[in-house]
């Protein structure tokens, strides 16, 4: 038997149907529902889920949510009958009238067609949320793997639904919040997950630099010049990804991160979650080989300005802008960032990899725009580059004075 602690995946032994199990104490309702997803991460189709209410789903046999005891919930999985459109399935739990910090004994596990346990699922010891997405099970290789998650939303079902790319109807707009919920100030121990120790972090620049209150959309940028190769090949590029996906999780309106992929030309590639970080480069290594080449920031740069014109939100934008160096299209970058300034889209340029990193060092220096809407770090090495420091330096150096000016500028 294999346990499994947040972030962490394993192949499932045995024989299907496996059955993924969600046991707690008696105590407030709780839900399970499975969502069935494409490669894209996304629902099969608008109604792809399976709950109490709908235990299977027509046209996609091999998944099915089956009653069990009170503090007993199974989703029956068994791919030899999943259409080929169907590549994973995400199990996610809710509580009704409270958070699962009221939740006592929450546990999961799944089992083999025999009924042993192949994999012990630790959660961890979620709080604030309403909502918890427990696992993935997905296609790998000739078989299936299990992703533990245990990690989730603030907003209930609507948070996993939306997250799966369900749309969910509203009877009215709500108005940008005052607060930001997301912020937490409860420091997690020192053996708690990673992503746990991020927010954290992130929660406390906020809180510095009076920014507590604020929620943006948060975009990643990542370059996917050759130049990158060795970085994505030895995991830089995904441990990158993986501390801004703290930054979207307590800043970003929804928790999602768009991200796009830049070469030649760029290629938006799915949302980054908590949830589906894990493996994200790797998952989406089509996306990033359709941008590979030599990189053109421009491009990218103007498809981001173009889509937060084409989707408006009331938050202003961050967009996280990951790059090696060997810029050259420096007087079109300037020219992008001098038309955008008048827009609420902050450009944060973070350099990896101890390159010469060029023009990116001047770009929190254009002058021109209505206010100044960029910034630059050279981070060098991950690895090396203290969390704490890093969010600090964002928040407090450069997001904090911008909002400043904008606010003064009228751009916000």
């Amino acid at each position: 038997m294999t346990t499994l602690v947040r972030g962490q995946n394993a192949p499932l032994g045995g024989a299907a149907p496996y059955t993924v199990v969600v046991t707690h104490d008696p105590g407030p309702e709780v839900d399970l529902t499975g969502f069935l997803l494409g490669e894209d991460r996304r629902v099969v189709n608008e109604d792809g889920m399976v709950f109490y209410n709908q235990p299977a789903l027509d046209g996609y046999p091999g998944v099915s949510w089956r009653a069990a005891a009170a503090g007993r919930h199974e989703l029956v999985l068994d791919p030899s009958f999943w259409p080929a459109d169907l590549v994973r399935v995400r199990v996610g739990v809710t509580v009704t009238g409270g958070t699962f910090g009221g939740v006592r004994g929450l546990a999961a596990h799944v089992t083999d067609a025999s009924g042993a346990v192949v994999a012990t699922l630790d959660l961890g010891a979620p709080d604030r949320q309403d909502a918890l997405i427990v696992a993935e099970v997905y296609r790998h290789g000739g078989g299936l793997k299990v992703r533990c998650v245990g990690d989730g939303f603030t907003d209930g079902l609507h948070g996993l639904a939306t997250d799966a790319g369900i749309t969910v109807a509203e009877d009215d707009e709500p108005a940008p919040a005052a607060l930001n919920s997301r912020v937490n100030l409860t420091k997690p121990a020192a053996d708690a997950p990673k992503i746990d120790l991020r927010k954290y972090e992130v929660s406390v620049a906020l809180t510095k630099n009076d920014l507590a209150d604020r929620t943006f959309r948060v975009v990643l940028a990542i370059d996917a010049s050759g130049s990158m190769k060795a970085m994505y090949r030895n995991g830089t590029v995904q441990r990158s990804l993986e501390r801004m996906v703290a930054i979207a999780d307590v800043l970003d309106d929804d928790g999602r991160m768009e991200v796009w992929f830049f070469g030649d030309f760029p290629v938006r590639s799915a949302p980054a979650t908590v949830g589906t970080m894990g493996d994200y480069v790797e998952a989406n290594a089509a996306a990033k080989k359709k941008a590979e080449g030599g990189n053109y920031e421009p491009r990218v740069m103007k498809e981001i300005v173009d889509w937060t014109q084409a989707e408006p939100s009331p938050y202003p934008t961050l967009v996280l802008f990951w790059s090696d160096g060997g810029v050259h299209a420096e007087k079109k970058i300037v020219e992008t960032l001098v038309k955008s300034s008048r827009l609420p889209i902050f450009w944060m340029f973070l350099g990896l990899g101890r390159a010469e990193y060029g023009v990116l060092a001047r770009l929190d220096n254009v002058t021109g725009g209505v206010v100044d809407n960029a910034g630059f770090i050279p981070i060098d090495d991950i690895d090396r580059y203290p969390d704490a420091d890093m969010y600090g330096q964002i928040f407090g150096n450069f997001v904090k004075p911008w909002v400043a000016a904008a606010t003064a500028a009228g751009v916000l």
